[in-house]
């Protein structure tokens, strides 16, 4: 009898810690998403509404949702372009705002130029709010592509930045999933997920070449695995690209299937902080 009792509880108490396990797992396994919505302005002419309801197909996604997401806009969307809208984007209380340059495309200038540019472009962003209402302070910075080198790092711990997004992979990002110190400065680097050298970008995805069905597996696979590895997921989409269709589809059955799998979604100001602790 006393045999049965001790075999009992080694049986329950295997059991416990195999349903103990399973939780954990499936928490693990949930995984964590960063998606920074990126609003560029079309090049094309008389493209405002273009931009406008671009934008406002990725956003719906998640604010019908209440799903946490950080908003990149330039100094130009802000100040001159659609200031009324990203006052209204910095009111809701799911999205983080950060700034991306003063305009697209820009490239490598001095130093004193840089300097001027991102003091204006950080100004512009903070300066689109409801008065008497909450001022967002921008904490983060996605440069344009090639429009910034190491020695302007000091601009950005001059102006208090908390992180900066890397979506082209520098050579401190090669082997990082999570935000780190960049050495010598004060701020975090956020290294976008990539996959066999694909920056998880769709902008990237669509120089590639590739449909809006390989791109949205690609998502799942990528997020899939980082959820397994228990890594922040970060990925990038723009209004340009990923605002209409064929992407647009691949997009909201992605943000449908992390959903599904019981994602947290945070800003990539909440990513960081996480990561300081």
């Amino acid at each position: 009898m006393r045999l049965k009792k001790m075999l009992l509880f080694a049986g329950l108490a295997f059991l416990m810690v195999q349903l103990l396990f399973a939780g954990a797992t499936a928490k693990d396994s949930s995984g964590v998403l960063n998606m920074i919505i990126k609003m560029d302005e079309s090049p094309v002419a008389g493209g405002k509404d273009q931009d406008m309801n671009s934008t406002i197909n990725l956003l719906n996604e998640a604010d019908s949702r209440k799903l946490n997401i950080t908003v990149s806009v330039t100094g130009d969307v802000a100040h001159s372009s659609y200031p009324l809208y990203v006052t209204m984007l910095g009111t809701k209380a799911n999205h983080e705002l950060a700034m991306g340059g003063m305009s697209n495309g820009e490239k490598l200038v001095s130093f004193e130029d840089a300097d001027a540019r991102l003091i204006k472009a950080k100004s512009y962003v903070e300066s689109d709010y409801v008065c008497g209402g909450k001022q967002q302070k921008v904490a983060g910075y996605m440069p344009q592509v090639d429009s910034l080198n190491q020695s302007e790092y000091k601009i950005l711990d001059d102006l208090g930045m908390l992180y900066m997004l890397d979506d082209t992979g520098l050579p401190e990002s090669q082997g990082k999933a999570m935000p780190y110190l960049m050495n010598g400065s004060s701020f975090y680097v956020v290294p976008v997920s990539s996959s066999t050298n694909l920056p998880m970008w769709d902008m990237k995805a669509k120089e590639a070449a590739m449909n809006d069905t390989d791109w949205y597996n690609l998502l799942v696979s990528r997020f899939d695995e980082s959820a397994a590895k228990g890594e922040p997921f970060v990925v990038v989409f723009t209004n340009t690209v990923s605002g209409s269709s064929p992407y647009l589809d691949a997009y909201k059955k992605f943000v449908e299937y992390a959903v599904s799998k019981g994602a947290s979604f945070v800003t990539t100001k909440e990513l960081v902080e996480r990561s300081k602790t």
